[in-house]
């Protein structure tokens, strides 16, 4: 079961569900709402109705498109034609790529030297430039950081920024919606963990807007900075970052992403490196989807985690489908 979070009192937040719900206005005329199917299969193997929010059917194939969208919306065009930059370990450096040549501006996106490389080449394609640098994403951030302030153009932070976590929280808007057309419903959901903006998204939508609604977020266990945080109760940096799941490979959520954590995300799981391989195998054969560790992490934790009541019905979310040869041979080869 999942570990609970505190819930302290803390200022006002500068994000709200009025904010998500204006960003799905704006992001509507640029991406098409994405699947949330009735999974038979995963419904018969977890023993619970299983609803999965498909994100890999983004134009990037995840779901950092939309918070890195919509923060170039929000830009005044003056502040937009001086380009943007940005650090990624690879699938936000897309949405920015993408934001970027959607409103015709240059875009820089640092990357770790270790940076997936079917990620690196599709932000290249999109028209932006990369540049390599450090071991880590946070070295790759803090250079970028240095790049922005010697020059003229605007960060777009992978997370911690209430313009992309509005944007990323449109998820929770769009399947609160479907739901309701299917006239279904849902009692948890469970959102993979990086940084925090997709999680601090969704939980704050949904805890304004569906307050019964359960929002557990999924780490892996070599990538658990967000699990440590609301165990301490303010932002812990992990020394070590040691995971396959480069979409959740942050050391440290934000500031922002863990306020809000601690007052609407209702518990934590770890996962390991063999369940989400194992995951995506299912998602493959099951589904006939591709999914990246990152987006199957969430549904890693539905499987070898979480227990539900046998009526309840779950959401996963799964975040993005950028996977690799090499993993994609790891999960199939997973039992």
């Amino acid at each position: 079961m999942p570990e609970t979070t505190a819930r302290p009192s803390t200022e006002r937040l500068p994000v709200n569900a009025d904010a998500v719900e204006a960003a799905a206005a704006a992001l509507a005329a640029h991406l098409p709402p994405t699947p949330l199917p009735y999974s038979r299969a995963f419904t018969a193997k977890s023993g619970c109705h299983v609803y999965v929010k498909i994100e890999g059917v983004q134009p990037t194939r995840s779901f950092k498109v939309r918070g890195a969208l919509h923060k170039l919306i929000r830009m005044p065009a003056e502040q937009r034609a001086a380009g943007v930059i940005t650090a990624s370990a690879g699938n936000h450096g897309q949405g920015v790529a993408y934001a970027a040549q959607t409103f015709g501006v240059p875009a820089t996106v640092y990357v770790p030297d270790n940076a997936n490389d079917l990620k690196v080449q599709a932000i290249r394609r999109l028209g932006s430039r990369v540049v390599h640098f450090g071991r880590s994403y946070n070295e790759a951030y803090l250079e970028a950081l240095r790049a922005q302030e010697a020059g003229g153009a605007t960060f777009v932070h992978a997370f911690d920024d209430p313009d992309v976590v509005a944007g990323q929280g449109t998820v929770a808007a769009e399947l609160v919606r479907q739901l309701d057309e299917q006239a279904a419903g849902a009692d948890t959901v469970l959102v993979p963990v990086g940084g925090g903006g997709l999680v601090s998204g969704i939980s704050l939508y949904l805890k304004e807007r569906r307050p019964g609604i359960q929002v557990i977020g999924v780490e892996p266990g070599g990538a658990d900075a967000l699990t440590r945080s609301l165990e301490a109760g303010q932002v812990v940096t992990l020394d070590r970052v040691t995971t396959m799941a480069d979409g959740l490979a942050a050391s440290a959520p934000g500031q922002l992403t863990l306020r809000i954590a601690q007052e609407h995300v209702d518990g934590m799981i770890r996962v390991a490196e063999s369940e989400m391989l194992r995951a995506i195998r299912l998602f493959f054969e099951w589904e006939h989807l591709l999914a990246e560790p990152a987006g199957a992490a969430a549904l890693a934790a539905l499987l070898y985690h979480y227990t539900p009541r046998a009526s309840e019905r779950v959401v996963v979310i799964l975040s993005g489908a950028n996977v690799t040869d090499e993993v994609m041979v790891r999960a199939l080869r997973a039992r």
